[in-house]
Formats: C-alpha cells, structure tokens, sequence
C-alpha cells in the first residue's frame, strides 16, 4: 500500500494532474463548441459573422500598405492646433462639416500622432460595426434566411468600397455615414412595425450620428420615407402607401425634420469658415457629362465586380476607375436586364430601385454639381468615393426587389397576367434555368470584384509616405536645439494646398526646430528635407558665381562695393539670392545688395556667414554697396531656387 501510495505521488501522477488541470484552464477559451452550436441552430447568422471576418481580414491588409495623405495631415495638423471646442468641431475648411470625423481625429492625435496601426484599428472596428448593421438590418426587413447573404456578400465584396477606404479623412466619413444608414433602417423598421418610440428614439439617435459624419445624412430620412410608404405601408399605390406613411407614422418625420432643422443651422453657420461655397454649375452639359459618367462609367461597372483596371492618379496613393468600355455597356445592359426581370417577379420591385435612384442623385450627384463641378466633370465621374456610400443602400434596395419582406407570403403561382396584376405586392415563382443564370451572374460578380479589388491593392501604396514621414520623425528628433528648417514643398504623396512640410513634421520635432518661411538675412546652417525625408544642408540652384579670380578667396571689392559676376544670367524662375560672406570687422555693417532692379538692404554680422536675400527673375550678377566700417569678403554667391543638397551634389 505505501509502494502504490509512493508511486501514485510520484512524478507522472503530477504530469497527468498538471496536464488535466491545463485542459481545464483553457476550456473557457476553446470556442469550437460554440462554433458548433451557432452553425447548427442560427447557420445564417453563422456565415454571416464568418463572411464579415474574412472582410475586414482582407480589409485590414489592404490598409496596410496604405498610409496617411494629403488632406489627412492638414486635419491632424488642424486638430494639434486647436481646442476641443465648437468652433474647432464646426469649421468646414473645403466645405464639409465633419464634426464626428474631427472629434475622432483630435483625439487620435493627442494619443499617438502618425499612429497609422491605430488609425487602421479605428477604421476596422467602424467597418465591422457598418457591416454587422448590414446584416441586422437585412435580417430586420427579411428575416434570417439564406437569401439575406447574397445582397451582404454584394455589399462586403464591392470594390467601390476601396479608395474610400484608402483615404483615411474621406474612411471616417463614408463608412460611419454607411454605419448609421442601416442602423437607421433597422430601427425605422421596428418602430414602423411595432409603433413603439423606444425603437424611434433609436432611429433620431442613428440619423442625428450620420448628420455628424456627413452631409449625405441628410438624405437618410428621404430614403426612409421612400422604402416606408413603398414597401411598409400596407400595399397599394405608391402614392396611397405615401399617405398612409405620412399619417401613421408622423412623429418619426416631425423627429428627422427637427433634426434635419438644427443640421441646417449648423451647417450654414460652419460655411462662414468654408474656402469654397456652393455654387451654380459651369453648364448643363458639365453637369450631364458627370452625371452619365460617375453612372455609367463608375456606379454600375462597379455594381457588377469593376472596374477592373485603375488609373493611378501621378504622385499619390489615389486611383481612379478605369473601366474597359466594353465592361460600362455591358453593365448598363445588366443593369436594365435585371431591372426588368425583378418587376417581372415582383411588381413592386421598380419602388426599390427608384428609391436607390434617388440616394445616388440627392446624396452622391447633387453635393458634386454645387460645389465642385469646375475640374474636369469627366474625370471626376471616374472617382468612386462618390458613390461607396451607395453601396450599402443599392444592396437593401436589391433585396427589397427580390425578396418578400419577413411576415409576407413566400412566392405562390400566379394565375396569368390578370391575377397577377390585381395583386402588385406578390412575389411571382422563378424558373430554374432562371436560379442558375443568377446563380452564375453573382459567382461572376464575386470573381470581378475580388479581381477589382486586388486591382486597387497593385495599383496603390503608401508605403513612400510611412517612410518618409518615420525618416523625418528620426531626422527631426536628432537636429540640435534650434535648427533653421525651411518650411518647403512635400513629396507628392504628402502634399496638400494648404499643408507644408511644418504642418506635417513640426508636430514630430517637439519644438526643437526653427522653421523658416522664405529666407532673409542671415542664417547659418540652414537647413531642408529632402526627398528621402532627411534633413539636408539647403543649396540654391539655378546659376552660381564660381570661385573668384586670380586663385583669390574673395571677389574684389573698389570704393565701398564689391560686385559678383554669375556664369550665367539667373533664371527668370529665381526666388533667393544666397551670398558666402566673411565681414571682418567686430561690429554689425549695414549695406545695400543690388540684383537686377531691385535694392534690399542686408545687416552683415562679424565673421563667417550665410545670407539670404529674397529676389525674382534674372540678373547677371549681384552687388553689394554701401560697405562702410571694415573689409567684407564674398566668397560665393548663387541665385534661383531653394533646395536640399543631394548627396555627391552642390556644397
């Protein structure tokens, strides 16, 4: 007994009882049995979560290789500057109020600046969150059932959906506009449905977020009220079912107008801080060039798994659409043949498709035409941010064509055209052949639009961007205490009109730098970023003085005046004068430099230095008089524009 005792207490008992009681610890952790419960009582709402996962995954690699851009450094520069405060929440800069998309970009930049993985975490939970209302409001119009996940595939695969995504300032806006579009729907339906103001209050909440995101929200409640009085209003004629709508439902769009009424207010008042303003069309055809264009040669390729190819726009991350032509005409009769075949099945079908209609006129057509319909109409109806906001709402509308809301009967054969006319609301049979065309027309789809998408993914990076900015970062964090910076051009990839290399890198140095404007006077060591995102001796290119005479360490000055031939006259592009100067004298000299036609008066500071004279167009040469009080050397001196230094290039 105390052998078998021994030997239960000995070594392999403790492994088994280590190795059970690890078994135990993790069991909470292992999900497999839930998987398996959840595939086989809810399998809808099973592949749904699955299909959401593999989305934003494929999302989230494409991101990132993406980075921030152009606008998205003057939105965090903005937000560094300022309080958070109304006035801050409200300006509208190019036109847009974007009250939710500064509060969210103020607070990233205070806990992490350039956090490109944090902004990509904030930018995949609001996709998540977009396409779980996807589903729910699906679900809520239709009930769970299989049918659901062809338009949620529709709208998780739609490549209309990538440059949007791609640009972080223009991804808070569209995905948390798509957000509160369906959440909205979802909870209109309930309250339609059930009468009850819990669900409103939920609708109000939703319609009030997309309002804060977008001016697009305020056409959420006209879509709302178009799917009511077509598809929940108890039958009929359209404009019978609007009535109704109208009547039964009153508080719900006395709450949207009110909201809509204070948007409004704010939003004239924001424009008072906007650089453009809502204006008239250039002309009637500016206006039906980008109309049929952004539909034919953008919407609806994009609708059917294009565009295929893209156009990298030069010098950015950006693409634009480049549908073949053959793929919009082919589109555009899909789109007619589908059209015709969901009124066929459904009478009512062709509500759901104007209703889809009208968001693309009122929220994607119309905000273009006034305010910035003056560049090029036809490459602007390239852009598909314009339309991914539509996506979300074409696939509810698609559904509602097809399919019988949840509560209606399931399809039932008409009896000829006669009966099937007296009842408008009914859902007539599809034939096989029918099922398998379709079945073959969306594998088609999904094919195109995964190809699309790997299209955009191989036409775009921002990978130049992360680097330079993570060099500059480094750059700036090694620069002595009070380095002259001139405050010059970006790379492309970075650029905005109103954001210099100081609002983009300022921020990283912490106040070590000294930025320079335009330079004037005298500054030693100047410096500038280059192209790599590295801190760089400034250098002016454009003509040079050369060495001086005679093997002489200064150009000979006679009378009070030294003058300094170029090799060449300077270019008429010239913007700065530089001169090498040694002032030997123990005091500050005042004197007058002479280039061209023009006189600017120059202090000269005892000993070695550098100085800067702004100037424009071409001189032979340059002249410095009035040199009163000591000897003063000019070594050099160039003329033209203000650059880096390259390496193996200029001193």
């Amino acid at each position: 007994m105390n052998q078998a005792g021994s030997q239960g207490s000995g070594p392999g008992a403790g492994q088994v009882a280590l190795r059970g009681s690890a078994r135990g610890a993790d069991d909470w952790a292992d999900l497999r049995p839930a998987i398996r419960w959840l595939a086989g009582r809810r399998p809808v709402l099973a592949a749904a979560i699955a299909m959401v996962i593999a989305q934003v995954g494929w999302r989230a690699e494409f991101l990132s290789r993406m980075y921030f851009s152009q606008q998205d450094f003057f939105n965090l520069d903005f937000a560094l500057r300022s309080p958070l405060s109304w006035r801050y929440l409200t300006y509208a800069g190019t036109g847009h109020l974007m009250i939710g998309e500064r509060a969210i970009i103020w607070v990233l930049a205070r806990i992490s600046l350039y956090d490109w993985g944090l902004a990509c975490a904030v930018t995949l939970a609001l996709l998540a969150a977009a396409d779980a209302a996807a589903f729910v409001a699906l679900r809520t119009l239709f009930g769970e059932r299989p049918a659901i996940l062809i338009p949620l595939a529709f709208y998780l695969l739609s490549p209309l959906e990538m440059a949007a995504l791609g640009w972080w300032t223009v991804a808070l806006e569209s995905v948390p506009l798509q957000l509160a579009t369906l959440m909205a729907l979802h909870c209109h339906v309930r309250y339609v449905r059930t009468g009850r103001l819990r669900p409103l209050a939920g609708a109000v909440a939703w319609v009030c977020a997309g309002l804060l995101f977008s001016e697009k929200g305020m056409v959420v409640p006209l879509l709302l009220l178009a799917l009511t009085s077509g598809f929940l209003a108890g039958g009929g004629a359209w404009a019978a079912g609007l009535r109704r709508a109208l009547a039964r439902h009153w508080r719900a769009w006395a709450a949207y107008a009110a909201a809509l009424g204070c948007y409004l207010i704010v939003l004239a008042t924001s424009l008072a801080t906007s650089v453009t303003r809502p204006r008239v069309p250039p002309s009637a055809a500016a206006v039906v060039t980008f109309g049929w264009g952004l539909v034919r040669n953008t919407l609806l390729p994009g609708l059917a798994g294009g565009p295929w190819r893209w156009w990298p726009v030069p010098g950015s991350w950006y693409a634009l659409g480049a549908a073949p032509s053959g793929l919009a005409w082919l589109s555009l009769a899909a789109a007619v043949l589908v059209i015709g075949a969901s009124v066929a099945w459904r009478r009512v079908a062709w509500r759901a498709w104007l209703a889809g209609a009208i968001w693309v006129a009122a929220a994607d057509l119309a905000p273009v035409v006034i305010a910035r319909l003056n560049w090029y109409p036809a490459l602007l109806a390239l852009d598909t941010r314009y339309v991914a906001d539509a996506v979300p709402v074409l696939a509810v509308c698609a559904a509602l064509a097809f399919l019988p809301l949840a509560g209606e009967p399931a399809a039932a054969p008409a009896a000829g055209i006669s009966a099937w006319a007296r009842r408008p609301e009914a859902t007539r049979p599809v034939p096989a052949a029918w099922r398998s065309a379709a079945a073959a027309a969306a594998v088609i789809v999904a094919g195109g639009s995964a190809w699309s998408a790997v299209a955009y993914r191989s036409a775009t990076t921002g990978q130049p961007a992360a680097r330079y900015i993570a060099a500059a970062a480094l750059a700036a964090g090694q620069a002595p205490a009070g380095t002259p910076v001139l405050d010059s051009a970006l790379p492309p990839q970075l650029r905005d009109v109103t954001s210099g290399t100081r609002a983009v890198i300022g921020p990283l140095a912490g106040g070590r730098l000294r930025w320079i404007e335009r330079p004037s006077g005298t500054i030693d060591g100047l410096r500038v970023f280059g192209p790599g995102g590295r801190l760089r001796p400034a250098w002016v290119y454009g003509t040079a003085s050369g060495r001086p005479p005679g093997g002489r360490s200064c150009f000979p000055g006679r009378g009070g005046q030294v003058f300094v031939p170029f090799l060449r006259a300077a270019p008429h592009l010239t913007t700065t004068l530089r001169i090498g100067y040694i002032w030997e004298s123990g005091a500050p000299m005042t004197a007058n430099v002479i280039y061209g036609t023009s006189v600017e008066v120059l202090t000269f500071l005892p000993g070695l230095h550098t100085a800067y004279v702004p100037v424009s167009g071409p001189a032979g040469g340059v002249t410095v008089t009035g040199i009163t009080g000591g000897r003063l050397c000019v070594g050099d001196a160039e003329a033209g524009g203000i650059g880096p230094v390259t390496p193996g290039g200029a001193p």
